[in-house]
C-alpha cells in the first residue's frame, strides 16, 4: 500500500474484520458505533459508524438493524398513509406480516 502510495496510486489496505476492529485509526475517529439489538444477547456490538465526518453533522445510528417486518406499521400508516383497516386487510390477507414466506420444497 505505501509503495503504490508513494508512486501516486490511490491504494489501502484490505482488512480482515477482527484487524479492522482493531485498527488505531478506525478506533480513534470513533468509527465504531456500539448498538443493542433486540435478538443478540450479550450487550452491545459494534457497528460500522458513519464513513465520513462533516464538522457541524452528528451522523449516529439510532438503532441497530430492524428485524423483518418491524416497521411495517409505520411505513404503511404514517408513509403510505393506509387507514387501520387497510393495513389489517393487509395482514390477514398475508401480503405483509412479520415472518418469512412458506419454505419452498
Amino acid at each position: 500500500m505505501t509503495l503504490l502510495q508513494e508512486a501516486g496510486v490511490a491504494a489501502g489496505v484490505v482488512m480482515s474484520e477482527a484487524d479492522a476492529f482493531a485498527d488505531p485509526h478506525l478506533v480513534d475517529r470513533g468509527f465504531w458505533e456500539a448498538l443493542e439489538h433486540p435478538e443478540v444477547e450479550g450487550g452491545p456490538r459494534l457497528h460500522t459508524g458513519s464513513l465520513w465526518k462533516a464538522e457541524r453533522t452528528l451522523r449516529k445510528h439510532w438503532r441497530a438493524a430492524p428485524r423483518l417486518g418491524e416497521d411495517n406499521e409505520y411505513v404503511y400508516k404514517e408513509l403510505l398513509g393506509f387507514s387501520d383497516e387497510k393495513y389489517r386487510e393487509f395482514e390477514s390477507d398475508g401480503h405483509i406480516g412479520m415472518d418469512y414466506g412458506p419454505k419452498v420444497g
